[in-house]
């Protein structure tokens, strides 16, 4: 019976040998995002093929597990993309003007999108490296300039989705004026409000980090004590799922470090913890907290590094690997926990504006 399925999945036309529309379709879905793009000149089909949701989310899930890491040069004008085979080098100008920017704010959401935004001009752009597109967002309601405020933002979709939304979270430095939000749909090209009473409005303190973390689906904001303040314990997550703000409580071992990171591994959120962190000290280590249920669980502690200096930057190879900047070169360098083994990567420490996981996606940016 199988041999017969199998026989029926290859026929002969003439000196050629056709195969089943579902297995072409279950080769082309394990191919990189470069060749797609190749063989949608090959046959029209194809290339609807490649724009359905069904497919888009099938590629993401193949290749979400592949270790590759993007990092972004500190003048913001060059990206660079590391897997275990290669580096490829982006200088986004080189391709589109209007990415010309002198100031940016860059955040990589984890699984195929770098998204900047120009201080000054307001100019918000999404960014498809894999692809090489680009669009411009049509600006969001902002406050009155006469106004200080403070701007958090994060970006991504739900894990089975490819429907790509902004998230703004505007507060205000002297609360005289309520927090508001209002969020971006990539296939509407519209901006609506959205409501934020599931966070109180003195639950919303300044973050060291604007720009969220991203992991399954959620975006997170680490709030920290800013200055002389009283430090505050909570994360403030946004699902994209459901388009819901929450309060959630940080590790209890976590103070907020500006170190600290969000990010997803093997399926899980996990929180890293830098513990007696001081610059340039090799004594610090880092705890490894999984979200369970809503509760953070510590399931592993790293020992003090020796090879790496000023923090971690990202975790990748299955949870087992460590990026940060070497102890004794310009350069980034990832340790192994389980072997203890210390491999340069080869990629200069200007490239650490950011430093974050990435999975390259065939999803356009136009619809």
């Amino acid at each position: 019976m199988e041999e017969e399925k199998g026989r029926q999945k290859v026929k002969r036309m003439g000196g050629r040998i056709e195969l089943a529309e579902d297995l072409v379709e279950n080769i082309l879905v394990r191919l990189s995002v470069k060749s797609l793009i190749r063989f949608k000149c090959v046959d029209r089909s194809w290339d609807v093929l490649f724009k359905t949701p069904a497919f888009i989310i099938n590629h993401l899930q193949i290749h979400r597990n592949q270790d590759t890491i993007m990092f972004s040069h500190t003048d913001l004008g060059k990206w660079l993309i590391l897997n275990k085979n290669s580096k490829l080098l982006f200088t986004p100008e080189t391709y589109y003007t209007i990415l010309i920017l002198k100031r940016w704010m860059v955040m990589a959401y984890p699984t195929d999108y770098a998204i900047a935004t120009e201080f000054l001009a307001s100019v918000l752009c999404l960014w498809n490296p894999a692809t090489i597109e680009v669009k411009v967002v049509p600006p969001p309601p902002m406050p009155s300039r006469s106004r200080s405020y403070v701007l958090y933002f994060g970006f991504g979709a739900g894990p089975n989705s490819n429907d790509l939304k902004v998230v703004n979270l505007i507060t205000y430095y002297k609360n005289d004026h309520p927090p508001y939000a209002v969020l971006y749909n990539l296939i509407t090209n519209s901006w609506t409000c959205i409501t934020i009473d599931t966070v109180p409005v003195d639950a919303i303190p300044r973050c060291f980090n604007p720009k969220g973390f991203v992991a399954n689906g959620v975006c997170y904001w680490i709030q920290t004590g800013y200055m002389y303040e009283e430090i505050n314990e909570n994360l403030i997550s946004f699902d994209f799922r459901n388009n819901q703000f929450h309060l959630l409580k940080r590790p209890p071992t976590s103070i907020g470090h500006y170190k600290d990171f969000i990010t997803e591994v093997n399926g899980s959120t996990v929180y890293l913890v830098h513990c007696n962190y001081y610059f340039l000290d090799h004594d610090y280590k880092i705890e490894i907290w999984i979200l369970e249920e809503d509760k953070w669980t510590k399931k592993h502690t790293v020992p003090p590094f020796k090879y790496l200096v000023d923090g971690l930057y990202a975790i990748w190879k299955g949870g087992t690997e460590f990026i940060g900047l070497h102890t004794s070169a310009p350069t980034f360098a990832s340790f192994n926990s389980v072997s203890q083994v210390i491999s340069d990567l080869a990629v200069s420490k200007t490239f650490l504006n950011v430093v974050h996981r990435y999975v390259e996606s065939i999803v356009s940016l136009s619809f």
